[in-house]
């Protein structure tokens, strides 16, 4: 779906859920280089939009959404302010226009879009806080599709509409290092250089935190949904947090699942 240019990454810090947790070092080592992939391990194919996610077209009002489970996303035109409320005279936080991975920040909408103000699902500690971006600063685009990650069962499913498209078995977060649970969504579609790594091929970044794991040379925690170079953990709760798919499927969803994309991840 999305043209790609591969680009390199100076700046990473992403929960290294690759990693078995039966195989982690000693908890005096374990928010260390262990933990956390860095930038050296990955390259990333980031859409080839300027300033667009994809081709799909700019919103254009609530009449223009396909399904009733369409997400509204809004890209950010450069560095954007994030103001607590529409009333709220100075911001919060202020977002880059990339993000760590280098691709375009985009910012899930959580509630109707006004004239002036947006509110947005935001990218950042604790899970789940929001915000107020002006209207005049993002674009808008509806996603049609939802990944739903369900802890139990072990289960991810990638549905658009009433539409399965993909459903697999996934490994999980381990009962030290949970998977979180709540409303996220993808803010980043990247390619390992090395296919075999214990990432697999492809990962896409996700606006949730590790609980258990919050800094690494400055970075975040991120958590992640990825390949992996260990099927057999495949079904079990054994990485660090993110959400480890068979290489097959990872690939499959890297080339059809936009940035932006709603993950809901159930316990």
């Amino acid at each position: 779906m999305h043209k790609t240019a591969a680009l390199a990454i100076v700046a990473l810090a992403i929960v290294a859920c690759g990693q078995d947790a039966t195989s982690e070092q000693p908890e005096s080592n374990a928010a260390t280089a262990n933990t956390l992939m860095t930038a050296n391990t990955l390259m990333v194919e980031a859409p080839a939009w300027e300033p667009f996610i994809d081709d799909r077209p700019a919103y254009q009002g609530f009449g223009s959404l396909s399904q009733e489970t369409s997400q509204l996303v809004a890209v950010v035109k450069g560095q954007i302010q994030v103001f607590e409320t529409a009333s709220t005279d100075s911001p919060k936080l202020t977002l880059e226009a990339k993000t760590i991975l280098r691709t375009r920040t985009v910012l899930a909408v959580v509630e109707e879009v006004s004239e002036h103000w947006v509110e947005v699902l935001l990218p950042i500690r604790p899970n789940g806080s929001t915000g107020f971006v002006r209207s005049q600063d993002v674009y808008l685009y509806a996603i049609d599709g939802l990944i739903t990650v369900d802890l139990s069962d072990r289960t991810l499913t990638y549905t658009i509409g009433d539409d399965e498209i993909v459903s697999t078995t996934v490994a999980i977060g381990s009962p030290a290092n949970p998977t979180p649970t709540g409303s996220f969504y993808i803010t980043d579609n990247v390619t390992l250089s090395n296919p075999n790594s214990p990432w697999g091929p492809h990962a896409f970044g996700l606006s949730a935190r590790s609980e258990t794991i919050t800094e690494f040379n400055g970075g975040d925690g991120i958590i992640g949904i990825h390949g992996t170079n260990n099927a057999a953990s495949i079904g079990d709760a054994a990485s660090l947090g993110c959400v480890r798919l068979p290489n097959d499927v990872i690939t499959l969803l890297h080339g059809i699942v936009p940035i932006g994309t709603p993950v809901e991840i159930r316990a």
